[in-house]
């Protein structure tokens, strides 16, 4: 098996997990509206930027021709993905603010640079990479599931099979297609959320390969089922919240407090690497 030096250093060490009060939840996102405050500028920073992308990427599916029938997955998926890693420097910043570091607008670049390049490398950039593959399969997978499911006529002269799918849905036809591709649609998202929900905070603030990291987010997730379940729901209604408002405006201020928040559910969750 090919083993990064990182990943090297990792054998035969142990991150000892916890496990928490189901209202752990609440407390986070205190700390997260907490660690906002302490620092706005870089926050808001961060919070535009990534409402900015979010939104103009929106607007380009939504008027592209060939991809407007899947907007929304593809809008989904971006946020999956890149969500964790544009948030490294709100935990970064969440780090800092806890050893009493006093941050800055003019900090805003060295907080950045040094998020990204975590330990001397780009670990969550592997990570990054996992979540894409896993959005690929997700793909991949939806056609064939819809092919073999599907009793009637796969797709009619008039549709593409990304508006057959679509009208399935919509129109809640074939029943048991619904039903499995919920499921599997379900799980894979599931699993994304576990693997990115610590992995990104841990490889920022332990010298520690981004497959093990990956390992402890989705152990420790596991550990924590009921916390979990009420974690993403929240998370989700937030988001969700956050893109009805006009320009996704809310995704402002949301996202950044939900990064802090991130950040504070890692710490009280996992140790150090012993």
């Amino acid at each position: 098996m090919l083993q990064i030096p990182r990943m090297t250093k990792s054998i035969n060490k142990k991150v000892y997990t916890k496990k928490i009060s189901y209202s752990a939840p609440l407390t986070w996102l205190k700390q997260g509206v907490e660690d906002f405050t302490k620092c706005p500028a870089l926050a808001l920073f961060y919070g535009t930027l990534f409402t900015l992308f979010t939104y103009f990427y929106w607007n380009f599916l939504s008027h592209s021709p060939t991809l407007s029938d899947i907007a929304a997955p593809l809008l989904a998926m971006v946020v999956i993905i890149f969500g964790p890693i544009s948030a490294m420097a709100m935990y970064d910043a969440s780090k800092r603010l806890s050893t009493g570091e006093e941050l800055s607008f003019r900090s805003i670049l060295t907080v950045i640079k040094s998020a990204f390049k975590a330990n001397g490398s780009y670990p969550s950039l592997f990570l990054s990479i996992i979540l894409i593959v896993i959005a690929i399969m997700w793909m991949v997978f939806t056609p064939l599931i819809y092919a073999i499911l599907n009793t009637d006529t796969f797709v009619n002269q008039n549709q593409t099979i990304i508006e057959a799918i679509l009208d399935d849905i919509i129109n809640f036809n074939n029943p048991l297609f619904l039903v499995i591709y919920g499921i599997f649609t379900a799980v894979t998202a599931w699993i994304s959320f576990m693997i990115s929900w610590f992995s990104f905070p841990m490889v920022l603030d332990q010298n520690i390969d981004p497959f093990t990291a990956a390992n402890v987010s989705i152990r420790t997730a596991l550990a924590n089922k009921i916390v979990m379940l009420i974690w993403v729901p929240i998370v989700g209604i937030i988001i969700l919240a956050s893109l009805l408002t006009p320009y996704f405006l809310g995704m402002v201020v949301t996202v950044p407090i939900l990064a802090h928040a991130t950040w504070h559910a890692y710490k009280s969750l996992i140790n150090k690497l012993e």
